[in-house]
């Protein structure tokens, strides 16, 4: 089927959407991100960034990893401890591993040179369909839909589909390529994003502002798909002990942390399960005599945990006998390595 014909297929309804969707944009629309008219990579590196992350969490990151790493080139020469720390407070780490191995992919198998097709793009780590569909259309290389959450919540309240079925997905997926305007691809998902994260929110959406407002049969149906509630994460409740030491110089005692995945190649004070393990390891390095007794605590949230840091903490004076490695002190304002954000607030603890 040609493409006139698959237009011709879509309803007036559908076409009218489209038009409005596209309006909306032109007037409400995000026109100024600071990834918008880019280079492919550094497309590529703020559609990775806004998986599971806002915008506005998102732009001063792509700003300061854009400083650091403005070509590819340069990026590639990195080590995973540089670009771990240009991540360090985004969360979600494993999104920095993908880059970091997609860069030795791409140095490798397409000599630094990014990929420019939307089925190689697909094959680097840590994209799937929508993120490849993002870069490969905001990029030029051609008009791919996406279907991220806002776009997906969209569809399902437009459309008033129901969420159990078990083909959902393939119904999304059409509904977003059929609605696609090829012409203005990359507005249209832009515009996509907006909506459904400005205006058809998940709570509180805005419905007298949407364009989409008379074609949505959502609002008409008696459950109310208005509100779509996000699925409840049952969270894992963690409670780790950790140990602030510090010089006279400012300068703080880290290592790689080895205790939990979540933070896997990042640096911290060291981590423990219990207070018993951090007294066990305070003494085996000289340090037990010089622990302030205090313990402070602070609540730190991640997506999958709830977790409860208790703190102790030790300023160590130049003569002191104790056992550390020497090149794991760090000045926390200008350290290179990947620095989760529970440690700057239990040295905030302590201060």
């Amino acid at each position: 089927m040609t493409s006139k014909n698959k237009l011709n297929c879509l309803s007036s309804k559908d076409i009218s959407l489209r038009e409005k969707i596209l309006g909306w944009y032109d007037k409400n629309g995000r026109h100024s991100l600071p990834w918008k008219n880019q280079s492919i990579y550094l497309i590529w590196i703020s559609e990775i960034m806004l998986q599971q992350t806002q915008v506005k969490t998102v732009i001063p990151y792509f700003k300061k990893f854009k400083k650091k790493f403005p070509t590819l080139k340069k990026l590639i020469r990195a080590d995973l401890d540089s670009i771990l720390n240009s991540w360090s407070g985004l969360g979600y780490y494993r999104r920095a591993k993908n880059i970091y191995e997609a860069c030795k992919i791409i140095d490798k198998e397409y000599k630094g040179i990014f990929p420019k097709s939307y089925e190689e793009i697909l094959k680097l780590p840590g994209i799937g369909r929508t993120t490849a569909g993002a870069i490969s259309t905001f990029s030029g290389l051609g008009s791919y839909s996406i279907l991220d959450a806002n776009v997906r919540r969209f569809l399902i309240r437009v459309y008033d589909l129901d969420i159990k079925e078990s083909n959902i997905e393939s119904i999304l997926w059409k509904k977003s390529e059929e609605l696609l305007c090829k012409k203005r691809s990359s507005d249209f998902i832009q515009a996509y994003m907006d909506i459904g994260s400005l205006i058809c929110r998940i709570s509180d959406p805005k419905c007298s502002l949407c364009p989409a407002n008379e074609n949505c049969l959502g609002k008409k149906n008696i459950d109310n798909k208005l509100i779509i509630k996000p699925t409840k994460i049952k969270k894992s409740k963690l409670n780790l002990w950790t140990l602030v030491i510090s010089d006279k110089h400012g300068k703080y005692y880290l290592e790689k942390i080895s205790i939990n995945k979540l933070w896997d190649g990042l640096y911290s004070s060291p981590i423990f399960l219990c207070q018993e393990d951090l007294e066990t390891w305070a003494k085996a390095h000289n340090l037990i005599n010089q622990l302030d007794k205090g313990v402070r605590k602070f609540n730190h949230k991640l997506s999958h945990y709830d977790i409860c840091f208790s703190v102790m903490s030790c300023n160590l004076d130049a003569n002191k006998n104790i056992s550390l490695l020497d090149d794991n002190w760090y000045n926390l304002s200008e350290i290179n390595k990947g620095v989760p954000k529970f440690q700057f607030k239990a040295v905030e603890s302590i201060s």
